[in-house]
């Protein structure tokens, strides 16, 4: 027994008639027939008493009826609603980004988006730079803004925005000084620098060690404002890029010399998927926003 012999049983007791019901359900009454057979056989009881007028129920008929109405109900139901979730997910793109993205990039970038295009919903999920990979490769966002270095055997990604970490001095601090920082400058320094699971944290650590030092880090944060606000009271120098939205006039932004030490954003999906049309839209627009190349 399934929906769809309980369907055309149904479409029989509506109209009280095979040809009637087969024409509406556009088969033919010979295969209108066959299935209602094989829909007694399987409980072993007859539906319907055959005669010139049409066809009436039995008893047996008539609790089917009664019973099948709301399980067909229900399951037009269900359907209709997984279609509708179908629908909404093939237009929602679900992003993944890492903390300070949204600073560095500005809302008003996925705005605008979404004012273009406003059938297409955006859902954004800030992450740590390793958890926004995890959540690109375990599908649970469709494309991520993530920051280097990206490993390409597991993603496609394209350059999209690259700044210059500053070490923030306070004004107040000797090395404000200095137009540019060596990182052998930091070296009896306290930092102040975001968590171990930014990229930031071990890119920072890795030049520190090349220049043969441990680094005496105080302080660690994912939050980008925090960095700065303690830069600014003299707490420690601070690494990390140049946030606007701070009132800096307490700090000095000081930039290294070894330009290599930036801070990059990439935007990245899982490797070798089907980008579905809505998502080539966006990362499209994106490309363009930011005056890139769409190859």
């Amino acid at each position: 027994m399934d929906i769809r012999s309980l369907k055309y049983f149904l479409e029989v007791c509506k109209h009280g008639s095979l040809s009637k019901a087969a024409k509406n359900l556009y088969i033919s009454q010979q295969g209108l027939s066959k299935a209602i057979s094989t829909l007694e056989k399987e409980i072993n009881a007859p539906l319907f008493y055959r005669n010139s007028n049409g066809s009436n129920l039995t008893k047996y008929g008539e609790y089917l009826k009664d019973k099948s109405v709301s399980i067909v109900y229900q399951f037009d139901i269900l359907t209709e609603g997984i279609k509708e979730m179908a629908h909404k997910d093939n237009h929602l793109i679900k992003i993944g980004v890492s903390y300070g993205v949204l600073n560095s990039l500005s809302m008003d970038l996925f705005d605008s988006f979404k004012e273009i295009n406003p059938n297409i919903d955006l859902s954004i999920e800030e992450y740590t730079d390793f958890e926004c990979e995890e959540a690109v490769l375990n599908n649970q966002v469709d494309i991520g803004f993530a920051v280097s270095h990206i490993d390409k055997n597991k993603f496609d990604y394209k350059l999209i925005k690259s700044e210059r970490l500053y070490a923030l001095v306070s004004k107040m601090h000797p090395l404000c000084t200095k137009d540019y920082l060596d990182f052998n400058d930091l070296k009896n320094e306290k930092i102040i620098i975001s968590s171990k699971s930014s990229k930031v944290y071990h890119n920072f650590l890795i030049k520190c060690l090349e220049s043969n030092f441990d680094p005496n880090i105080i302080k660690e944060s994912k939050e980008m404002i925090l960095i700065h606000d303690l830069s600014k009271h003299n707490e420690g120098i601070g690494i990390s890029i140049h946030y606007a939205h701070t009132p800096n006039c307490k700090i000095k932004y000081i930039p290294f010399k070894d330009n290599s030490f930036t801070w990059d954003i990439y935007i990245i999906t899982k490797k070798n998927i089907q980008l579905n049309d809505n998502l080539t839209l966006f990362m499209n627009y994106i490309f363009s926003s930011l005056n890139l190349s769409i190859n």
